[in-house]
């Protein structure tokens, strides 16, 4: 018998059938990001960038673009392996809530109930002020190196000589010492490593089978290199921290940020509840049009309510938007500095709201 596909006549029905169907504005629209990053790309002299789009609460782009490896003419894909950055700094603020969920913390535990030793003048620090940026601490340790390996607890003493920069919840500034004093709050209520808590309790029980605490000592399958643009052509590696950074801790793949996005729009891990006053109990920042919340700016862009996070590392910028309202984010991962991935996040933006 033959074909039904053998009669051109009945061909052209078929096709104009699939043709009316199909979701040609989807396409289009992925073809006007695609255009849209590769033209950003070359604007930035980007190596590497990978991005994740969700809409409606449905995944409609997730693509590499450039190398994740220069020398070894390695593409990016979804499941090339960057590093977040401050990006990380939610993801601690999640491991939080959940230990306040389950009783074992509360916001307004005081920083003296883990560091007894502390000066007087960390009395009135409080977990909500490290995790909102209010704390008045300096922003760094004092003897933070990148090149060195050291525990949290001897960064974090460092600085009791330091005094305040201002009194604590008058003001806000942001604080990387803050979300190290977190990462060993998580390490002393739990008993396990900050890592080994983080490892299990968030990423594995809820399938982010890549997310990991940077290492580098251990194998990571797909990781990106790090790139630096000297002006021009000139291209380095860029320099490779030794330290554990717990205020941009994390590794991870557009593939499992986009599960991540999906957990909280899902109201998994935490309850809806606490999700929402991550970005809900919020801090004034020196940005009139800026407040901050558990690890997480917030703003409007477009007259929608915008969660957002930027991260930065040698070698590695990313963004994270959110509107939560809309279902709607928009995630950036680089392996190039300079590079403005919040630029390249407000432009897909524009495309898809």
């Amino acid at each position: 018998m033959p074909s039904l596909l053998s009669n051109p006549p009945t061909q052209m029905r078929l096709l104009i059938i699939l043709l009316l169907l199909f979701p040609a504005g989807l396409y289009a629209q992925k073809d006007r990001i695609d255009t849209f990053i590769e033209n950003a790309m070359t604007r930035q002299q980007i190596v590497g960038l990978a991005v994740g789009v969700i809409k409606n609460g449905k995944v409609i782009k997730a693509k590499g673009y450039g190398q994740a490896n220069l020398e070894l003419n390695t593409p990016v894909t979804t499941k090339t392996v960057f590093k977040l950055g401050s990006v990380s700094k939610h993801l601690i603020a999640v491991a939080i809530m959940k230990m306040t969920q389950e009783g074992k913390l509360k916001l307004d535990d005081p920083v003296t109930k883990f560091y007894p030793d502390a000066p007087s003048h960390w009395s009135a620090i409080t977990i909500r002020h490290l995790l909102n940026h209010t704390s008045g601490l300096v922003r760094e340790s004092p003897i933070f190196d990148g090149m060195a390996a050291q525990p949290d607890s001897l960064l974090i003493r460092a600085a009791y000589k330091d005094s305040l920069v201002f009194p604590t919840g008058s003001k806000w500034q942001y604080c990387n010492l803050g979300y190290f004093i977190l990462a060993d709050i998580i390490r002393q209520t739990d008993k396990r490593s900050f890592s080994e808590y983080m490892q299990k309790e968030i990423f594995k029980k809820n399938g982010l089978l890549t997310t990991q605490v940077t290492s580098l000592d251990n194998l990571v399958y797909n990781r990106a290199g790090g790139y630096v643009r000297l002006g021009g052509d000139t291209i380095t590696n860029a320099l490779n921290y030794v330290a554990l950074r717990p205020s941009g801790a994390f590794l991870s793949t557009i593939d499992d940020m986009l599960k991540w996005e999906m957990l909280i729009q899902e109201g998994k891990i935490l309850s809806k509840e606490r999700w929402l006053q991550m970005w809900q109990d919020l801090a004034k920042t020196n940005d009139i049009d800026k407040s901050y919340g558990y690890g997480w700016y917030v703003t409007r862009y477009k007259n929608r309510k915008t969660v957002f996070h930027g991260g930065s590392l040698p070698g590695f910028r990313s963004q994270y938007f959110r509107f939560p309202d809309e279902r709607t984010a928009i995630i950036i991962l680089t392996n190039s500095e300079p590079s403005n991935p919040a630029i390249i996040a407000q432009g897909i933006a524009d495309i898809i709201l």
